[in-house]
């Protein structure tokens, strides 16, 4: 499963654990054994750090986007669209 270079050896099934717990872990819903388990590693993999600091660093811009405010004039628009194709049917 793993397609990182950094990912060989013995240690390559910790780092298909990591990579597939790496939601769980940024969103915190794991346990605290489990957290520190995957957080050790990632302290020990470059490869799988630099995909968790990726991960980490779109869900901020992600965050952050659909935090912005949606113009009125856009809102206006849609609500009159919708309202038409709901008079349609």
């Amino acid at each position: 499963m793993t397609d990182n270079n950094d990912c060989v050896g013995p240690d390559a099934r910790n780092c298909d654990e990591a990579m597939e717990r790496l939601y769980e872990y940024l969103e915190e819903e794991m346990g605290d054994a489990t957290a520190e388990g995957i957080r050790s590693h990632l302290d020990d993999c470059g490869g799988c750090h630099d995909s968790f600091d990726f991960e980490r660093r779109l869900k901020v811009v992600v965050r952050e986007r659909l935090s912005e405010e949606v113009p009125e004039p856009f809102l206006s628009k849609l609500r009159n669209a919708l309202e038409e194709e709901a008079a349609r049917h």
